[in-house]
């Protein structure tokens, strides 16, 4: 009895441990985290003095401070313990990745509002090639491709990456207007090849009276406003330039004629020979 006496006053908890772990980690044997030479048979308590075992799982169990005492023999003996400091970490979250298509004249935009789910602020942006960009998207400047947004995590829980892959699509281009005039007894004329810049083909013309074909006829066609409307691929919008035409009538001078006259006549005006 004294031998056993002797052996269990000699009982040891080992020495106070940390243990750091994120919230995806597996499940984990307090024990384990004890330093020096615990010895075994113990018990737990969780923060707040709850019994509890030696199994932690970080998806469920608070973190805290949970101590482990070993008991002794005889009385007034102290049962020695121990203590296991736990930190669990939250992974990041960088959201989910998504797909978004972009006209080339749209307005910059912002990559993260872009991310599906809710991702965490404060992460980084990498551009096509992984080069480091800004989390601002102009359309028509940055690159179309993938974007990857990275959110650190802190140890252990590993970092998290989302992607937003951007497709931009051209902008129909109509041209630019102009305002002109015309003589009524000019030669007919395509009427793109008034329009300013490079407008694209396979656009539709209005004029005042409503559709109208590609060639503009003085003295036939009348004055005002010719419409070019190029039809846009999704999300892009039609786009249209005007043309604004005047047409000037043209002097006439009559139709060639002759007369004959005797040279004792009276003076006469030529103009009423036209």
């Amino acid at each position: 009895t004294g031998s056993l006496s002797a052996l269990d006053a000699g009982a040891g908890a080992g020495t106070n441990g940390t243990l750091t772990l994120c919230t995806t980690s597996g499940v984990v044997d307090l024990f384990t985290a004890l330093g020096g030479d615990p010895d075994p048979g113990g018990t737990w308590t969780a923060p707040g003095g709850a019994g509890c075992d030696a199994t932690f799982d970080p998806a469920t169990d608070p973190a805290g401070v949970y101590t482990y005492t070993v008991p002794c023999a005889p009385s007034p003996c102290t049962p020695p313990s121990a203590t296991v400091t736990v930190t669990v970490n939250t992974p990041p979250n960088a959201g989910s990745s998504a797909t978004t298509s972009v006209c080339s004249n749209a307005g910059a935009f912002d990559l993260f509002t872009r991310l599906g789910g809710t991702p965490d602020t404060g992460g980084a942006w990498t551009g096509p090639g992984a080069i480091p960009v800004p989390s601002t998207f102009t359309p028509g400047t940055s690159s179309p491709g993938v974007y990857t947004y990275t959110v650190l995590g802190v140890p252990p829980c590993a970092s998290a990456s989302a992607t937003v892959t951007v497709t931009v699509v051209n902008a129909p281009d109509p041209g630019t207007g102009a305002s002109f005039t015309v003589c009524s007894n000019a030669t007919s004329f395509a009427l793109s090849s008034r329009l300013g810049g490079t407008p694209q083909p396979g656009g539709t013309w209005v004029g005042p009276g409503g559709a109208h074909g590609p060639t503009f006829v003085p003295g036939t066609d009348v004055a005002g406003t010719y419409t070019y409307t190029v039809a846009g691929t999704a999300p892009c919008a039609a786009a249209s330039a005007s043309l604004v035409i005047a047409i000037q009538a043209a002097p006439n001078a009559g139709t060639n004629a002759s007369t004959t006259v005797c040279s004792t006549d009276a003076s006469f005006g030529l103009f009423s020979i036209l």
